[in-house]
């Protein structure tokens, strides 16, 4: 538990969901209609387990064409 009261879950999945919504207002910002996109943050839930550097990362699924 960190001092400000919030676990590092939660702290990491606000970290994530802060990312991949970086990340979806770019692609906005690149006139990519946001009814065809969206966005969610897992935390830590899908690690690769190689470090923070692979852990950190945005992931696309193309679901429909």
């Amino acid at each position: 538990m960190y001092s400000d009261g919030i676990d590092k879950e939660t702290k990491e999945r606000t970290l994530s969901w802060n990312r991949a919504k970086t990340v979806f207002k770019y692609l906005m910002s690149k006139k990519i209609a946001n009814n065809r996109m969206t966005f969610q943050g897992c935390g830590n839930k899908y690690p690769l387990g190689k470090g923070d550097n692979y852990d950190r990362r945005v992931e696309f699924m193309i679901t429909k064409l």
